[in-house]
């Protein structure tokens, strides 16, 4: 049986991966390059996430270990104006909670570095597929976060906007 012949009103095909890549299955080594010129900044930045990381939960822990400490502390530090004692690991707790959103871009920082360098050796379409879907996934939870963190300010000021105005009222300077 033969095939039908070609349809002379379909789109034009081509190569979508660039006219020298040679075949479907394989990346041109220019992408490949330009992916390899980022993967030092990539892992750079994973390491900062990694290193903001430990930083907090130390700051978090050192706050927890001087809000449990009281006593002579807290009155020392209550007399300066700060907060003590249970306020302190409270702030401690939720600062620990916070440094764990710093992990998943680190790691998803660290496996795109980690498929650019497989795509790097194998110059297959799968391994930029991969890449770039670790990719995506980072900057997917970016744009999360700042839509949560919008959320957080506009909450804030509005809440700081009725606390000011409940005062006022309560002095009675409106």
């Amino acid at each position: 049986m033969e095939a039908p012949p070609a349809n002379p009103y379909s789109a034009p095909t081509s190569n979508p991966y660039g006219a020298g890549a040679g075949s479907a299955d394989t990346v041109s080594p220019s992408t490949i390059s330009v992916l390899v010129g980022t993967k030092p900044w990539v892992r750079f930045l994973s390491v900062m996430f990694w290193l903001g990381v430990g930083l907090m939960l130390l700051v978090a822990a050192g706050m927890g270990v001087m809000g449990a400490i009281g006593g002579p502390v807290e009155e020392a530090v209550n007399k300066s104006g700060a907060f003590g004692g249970a306020p302190l690991i409270i702030i401690a707790v939720i600062y620990g909670a916070l440094a764990f959103l710093y992990v998943y871009p680190a790691v998803k920082l660290w496996a795109y570095g980690t498929r650019i360098g497989a795509l790097r050796t194998s110059m297959s379409v799968a391994d930029l597929d991969a890449a770039l879907n670790e990719q995506r996934r980072f900057w997917k939870y970016a744009g999360i976060l700042v839509i949560v963190m919008i959320c957080a300010y506009v909450v804030v000021i509005i809440g700081a906007i009725a606390f000011a105005g409940m005062t006022a009222i309560k002095q009675g300077g409106v």
